[in-house]
């Protein structure tokens, strides 16, 4: 991984961490990592393995590809939605997923 990655993957990483309210000591208590570790990565001068990148996910409630690859999906902003669709009975799933597909498609068709 080049330097310049690992630095993009640092700033997500102090992004998230800042917006959830956490300082490194919290953040590493919080992963059972060390602060120098998150500094370290945040810094672009470590990286994480898999369970602990598993581990930061869960505690700052984002994606893996944010941190990574800085995808700008905010799944924070769909959390409601989500939620409310797994309520949603059943029989009316297939109507609802053909209402949201055709949504999409028209979104996606303006946007041209």
């Amino acid at each position: 991984m080049t330097k310049p990655m690992k630095l993009q993957i640092g700033r997500r990483l102090r992004e998230k961490r800042e917006q959830a309210g956490y300082t490194r000591e919290k953040m590493s208590e919080l992963c059972s990592l060390s602060p120098r570790f998150i500094a370290n990565v945040e810094l672009g001068d470590a990286t994480f393995s898999l369970d602990s990148l598993i581990v930061v996910c869960q505690v700052l409630s984002c994606s893996s590809d944010y941190l990574l690859f800085g995808d700008r999906i905010d799944q924070g902003a769909w959390t409601d939605t989500i939620a409310q669709l797994q309520q949603v009975d059943i029989k009316y799933q297939a109507p609802v997923n053909k209402i949201l597909q055709g949504l999409f498609e028209a979104i996606i068709t303006s946007e041209r």
